[in-house]
């Protein structure tokens, strides 16, 4: 089993390296962004980012799930600032600060939650080209703050966490 990941892994690498020397023919700098981004299964979905502004760049994330007696709904936004910039003939990277915060709401049955969060964030995007898209990959380290509210308590929620997202951009 671990040999298969491990040949998994190895192509995937593989593909990315011989897909990324068309780089030098795209252009990695580009204004909008969409992908998947996300912190825990609490706060991600669906990301937008602007990266017009640069070294300022914004981004939402957000989804909307709705099923017959659940509903989960969330909507994030964020401000970045970019510390460091690199554009080499292969990549584009950055290190980034990152201002945070999201609002999540779930109902299952007849059970209502609601969360407010928000954090201070530090990561960094790699950006290269795959088969001439450029394609951005992105971890971040944060300390999060924030309430949860239920139909019978509220308390106040504090840690650090984790976030990645994949974006391509155009």
């Amino acid at each position: 089993m671990t040999r298969t990941i491990f040949c998994l892994i190895c192509i995937f690498v593989g593909a990315t390296f011989s897909f990324s020397v068309q780089a030098q023919e795209t252009k990695l700098t580009k204004n909008f962004g969409i992908g998947l981004q996300g912190a825990t299964p609490t706060f991600g979905g669906v990301s937008f980012r602007y990266t017009g502004f640069a070294p300022v760049y914004l981004q939402t994330v957000g989804r909307f799930i709705l099923s017959d007696e659940n509903s989960d709904h969330m909507l994030g936004a964020g401000i970045s600032y970019a510390i460091f910039e690199h554009q080499s003939r292969w990549n584009l990277s950055r290190l980034y600060f990152s201002l945070e915060g999201a609002w999540q709401y779930q109902k299952q049955k007849d059970f209502l939650t609601t969360r407010l969060g928000g954090g201070l964030a530090f990561g960094g995007e790699i950006v290269f080209s795959l088969g001439g898209i450029p394609l951005g990959l992105n971890v971040e380290v944060g300390q999060g703050f924030g309430t949860e509210k239920d139909d019978f308590q509220s308390k106040g929620l504090a840690g650090v966490y984790v976030g990645t997202g994949i974006h391509a951009y155009f």
